[in-house]
């Protein structure tokens, strides 16, 4: 990683801090409306990894037109509202170095939905089952709501890109399979589960390319052939 590359993601996270602190504050720590984190960020609750994310996201069930009036500071550069899901994607223009660079929050309202239509639903239980967790984010202590290990699991799943197939070799790696069945009613598919581990996780994991990515993603040596074949044995025993 160069340093110019590695200075620009220095920077998004300390202008994220910013934005996340603002947020909290407005929402009385996460808490009205209550927002859990997802993605990247709430990654760092289950491994003890951390990897840079360009952006920051947030699932609630409601409240997304009381959360687009605390934009100070950054633009509101989508806002979709329909009946069964909302989005909405705060940016903010930063100074790195000679160039601009960008940071974003996203929430994602009643449903986290996937690239190719899949949905999860922002259910009362994905809230009851959420909980606090403190993460660093540019050298800031932030309490977060972050997604039960099963439900965080089934979201990696559903998006099924190959940053996530990273993301979940290092989960099963340090934390297992979680016993996904009695959540999987949450996605509007529950079969895209298995099809997307079947599909989209094993192949990518089991590329003789994958450990080199994985070591430069998260800046780790610990994850190694052996380590891989035993993620790669668990996630086998799902889908057989």
């Amino acid at each position: 990683m160069s340093l110019d590359s590695l200075e620009l993601m220095e920077k998004r996270e300390e202008e994220t801090a910013r934005l996340v602190s603002m947020l909290s504050e407005k929402s009385r720590s996460f808490t009205e409306p209550k927002m859990v984190l997802i993605g990247g960020y709430a990654l760092r609750v289950f491994v003890p990894f951390s990897r840079y994310s360009k952006d920051c996201d947030f699932a609630l069930k409601e409240g997304l037109d009381i959360v687009k009036g605390w934009a100070v500071g950054a633009a509101v550069e989508t806002f979709e509202k329909k009946d069964d899901h909302g989005f909405m994607r705060w940016v903010s223009v930063f100074d790195a170095g000679s160039k601009k660079a960008k940071s974003g929050i996203d929430f994602m309202e009643k449903q986290v939905r996937g690239r190719e239509g899949e949905a999860f639903a922002i259910d009362d239980e994905f809230l009851s089952n959420s909980r606090k967790a403190s993460i660093s984010i540019a050298g800031n202590e932030f309490e977060f709501f972050v997604p039960s290990y099963t439900d965080f699991f089934i979201l990696k799943v559903m998006a099924a890109r190959e940053s996530d197939a990273r993301d979940i070799a290092a989960l099963v790696w340090k934390n297992g399979m979680p016993d996904a069945k009695n959540r999987l009613a949450s996605l509007n598919n529950p079969d895209v589960f298995t099809r997307n581990l079947k599909e989209k996780i094993l192949p990518d994991i089991e590329n003789k390319f994958f450990l080199n990515s994985w070591r430069g993603v998260f800046d780790a040596m610990e994850f190694t052939d052996r380590e891989k074949r035993e993620v790669i044995g668990q996630l086998r025993g799902v889908i057989t």
